[in-house]
């Protein structure tokens, strides 16, 4: 199939090598076009697998690839994409009881920042999470910004969207996922927490922590102990922490 030449600009993106290549190696994701810089054989996977997927390619100048992607940082590769399908919080917690083994779920209140939400989807992918729940509504949305921060990650952790993170904590909490919220005025530590059975782990934003109303909703409220004078973590750092204490105990467990 010989590249195509066109002028038609996506309705959303990805951009960045890794990114890129994890969405075309994703059977579920719908690429409508790919666009390169011109280069040295460097993109040739990319072009081979654009090819076994029929997907129209191109050659393009890095002044085009700026203004596609929306950033200079596009390492010379932009992919036209559909957007990303959600799951529904039921649809999420139904797969949970399909799968053998406890469930780590991570549940983001109002997430602001995009880099911070790409870095959480790269760490729950690295310890073996099985989803990720953000509210439809004051929250960053799964931008070509969240797919370059996550380094690919995206392309292989389920997303579910939700109306009311309150309530699908409920729902959690009705098929035996124990709700835990990462709090910094909790009087527990995180290391005395049980993680070993299913769980779904809550985080706040950036700047205010978990809404009052989404707190009283958890189960447990542990704290990360911070011993210089900086009182929390960045978001994506503590979910980093978090999970690795899970992987720890049940690793330990098994």
């Amino acid at each position: 199939m010989a590249p195509h030449v066109g002028n038609d600009e996506p309705s959303s993106v990805l951009y960045g090598l890794h990114t890129v290549t994890e969405a075309l190696q994703s059977p579920t994701r719908v690429i409508q076009r790919l666009w390169l810089a011109k280069s040295d054989g460097r993109f040739f996977p990319l072009t081979r697998l654009a090819k076994e997927r029929h997907i129209p390619y191109s050659v393009e100048s890095r002044d085009r690839l700026d203004r596609l992607a929306g950033d200079r940082h596009h390492q010379g590769v932009v992919a036209g994409v559909a957007a990303r399908q959600f799951l529904e919080g039921e649809e999420l917690l139904d797969a949970m009881e399909k799968i053998t083994t406890p469930s780590l779920l991570v549940v983001l209140d109002h997430i602001q920042d995009p880099h911070n939400l790409g870095a959480i989807f790269r760490t729950v992918d690295a310890g073996g999470g099985h989803g990720i729940v953000i509210p439809k509504h004051r929250a960053v949305g799964l931008t070509a910004g969240v797919a370059k921060a996550s380094a690919g990650a995206l392309e292989h952790v389920p997303v579910a969207r939700v109306t009311n993170t309150g309530k699908f904590l409920e729902q959690c909490q009705h098929r035996a996922i124990k709700t835990v919220a990462l709090d910094a005025t909790a009087k527990t530590s995180y290391t005395e927490c049980d993680f070993t059975d299913s769980l779904a782990l809550v985080f706040g934003n950036e700047g205010e922590g978990i809404r009052p109303i989404v707190l009283k909703k958890c189960d447990e409220h542990v704290r990360i102990p911070m011993l210089g004078k900086i009182n929390s973590l960045n978001v994506s750092v503590a979910v980093a922490v978090t999970i690795f204490e899970v992987v720890r105990q049940r690793a330990q467990k098994r």
